[in-house]
């Protein structure tokens, strides 16, 4: 079964735990990548946040490093 067809079966969203699943961290690591922004995540009622797995996979997208020039 390929990787595409596993992945529409799955929902689109997912609790702090299976997104720390995902990653291999913790869930307090989770928490805190939401708390500072890094993380989009919605919040549905008082107590339950849900992540979209789009937004856990952009986390992932490797970013440009661009070295600073003149500074040691």
């Amino acid at each position: 079964m390929s990787s595409t067809t596993i992945r529409s079966t799955q929902s689109p969203y997912l609790t702090v735990a299976q997104a720390a699943d995902e990653l291999a961290v913790t869930e307090r690591f989770i928490r805190k990548l939401i708390a500072e922004g890094d993380l989009r995540a919605v919040k549905v009622g008082a107590r339950v946040v849900r992540i979209r797995r789009t937004d856990l996979d952009d986390l992932l997208r490797p970013a440009r490093v661009v070295p600073r020039l003149g500074r040691r």
